[in-house]
């Protein structure tokens, strides 16, 4: 298993030295897809990556190059586009992109405490509704969350044990319509 020794983000363009050094290092290749795309920056090489023993780790970048900031898009890009670049529908199954979603992004950040659920670890979780339409059937629960999930499917959201959102409300210390009316103020005073 890595532990945190940093990471390169992005990582589409890089030759064969570029991949040894990662691997000598014990880096990390933190992909953010919905970014990549809409920069036109590349697809990065996912397969390559776990075939080398590079862990994957999922992000979404910034909003500047992202706006939506969804994790779930981002699981179902890094899936489908990995097939792509492959040309191999097999490529990068959904359990790998959920587990760098995941398991894999917490020990990228140095997050070691909160990879998993386990006695010792900090309770940080999320709780999805699988009760929903776009999560039928129920033939494979990772393929489901990968290729089908939705931010509308969480019900709850848990960080060191402490809920801080359940079915719709905000439980973050201040009351989030503030923060839209902020955030609409300052662009206001952009223009």
């Amino acid at each position: 298993m890595y532990t945190y020794g940093g990471g390169g983000f992005h990582c589409v363009h890089l030759s064969d030295h570029d991949f040894e050094i990662m691997k000598r290092h014990g880096l990390y290749a933190v992909t953010n897809p919905a970014s990549n795309l809409k920069l036109a920056s590349g697809i990065a090489p996912i397969k390559r990556f776990l075939d080398e023993g590079i862990p994957v780790a999922l992000g979404t970048d910034g909003a500047a190059s992202n706006n939506a900031l969804d994790f779930f898009r981002e699981m179902y890009l890094m899936g489908t586009l990995a097939k792509v670049r492959e040309n191999d529908a097999a490529c990068v199954p959904a359990e790998e992109v959920l587990y760098s979603a995941t398991a894999e992004g917490a020990r990228c950040m140095g997050l070691v405490d909160c990879d998993r659920l386990a006695v010792g670890k900090k309770a940080d979780l999320f709780l999805l509704n699988l009760k929903q339409p776009n999560m039928q059937p129920m033939n494979n629960i990772p393929k489901n969350i990968v290729y089908a999930g939705s931010k509308t499917n969480v019900k709850l959201t848990m960080v060191n044990g402490r809920i801080l959102y359940e079915n719709g409300q905000f439980d973050i210390g201040f009351d989030p319509e503030e923060i839209y009316a902020k955030a609409t103020s300052i662009i206001g005073r952009m223009r």
